[in-house]
């Protein structure tokens, strides 16, 4: 409940005027189509290649963004539980919990999908669809892909001690508040 009162507030206040960004900024971002209509069946093939391409439909279908919750200890994965002994081993702490949110993921995948595939729909027309996946087939869209994810993991790793530092000073600006 409190992570759900922070994201809020986060919300807000990302959209007050406090924050707001430099102006032109926000009519540099291309507006989404907005389509409500279903979409025909050459969009939803070009949704699924969009998905598939992006590497989107990998991870809807392995479940892996519910990452985050498994590694969380903050939601007590082993308090109060019967066979706690189990959860001492080194690899059922990694395995066990991401297995647990694989298996009650199932259920919910049906929705995640139709949710993606409703949303791309409304935000792209069918003509930039066929312009981005012809893009992130292509060799360079390959590559920007690759790069991209490569990119992320460097920065990450190479700024963790960085990040430790900021989010300290943060916190200790913060509570002289």
């Amino acid at each position: 409940m409190k992570r759900l009162v922070c994201i809020a507030l986060l919300t807000l206040g990302y959209n007050s005027s406090a924050s707001a960004e430099p102006e032109g900024v926000q009519s540099m971002i291309a507006p989404s189509a907005q389509v409500s209509s279903s979409p025909s069946a050459e969009k939803l093939a070009l949704i699924h290649r969009f998905m598939k391409s992006s590497g989107l439909q990998d991870r809807i279908d392995s479940g892996r963004f519910l990452e985050r919750y498994a590694f969380n200890p903050e939601l007590g994965w082993t308090q109060g539980t019967e066979n706690a002994h189990r959860n001492n081993t080194l690899i059922e702490q990694w395995t066990g919990p991401m297995d647990a949110l694989k298996s009650v993921y199932e259920e919910y995948r049906p929705q995640y999908q139709e949710a993606y595939e409703d949303h791309i729909n409304w935000e792209f027309t069918e003509e930039e669809l066929r312009g981005i996946v012809s893009f992130l087939d292509s060799p360079l869209g390959k590559h920007y892909l690759d790069g991209s994810w490569r990119m992320e993991a460097y920065t990450g790793t190479n700024m963790e001690e960085t990040e430790e530092m900021l989010v300290t000073k943060a916190i200790e600006l913060y509570r002289t508040r």
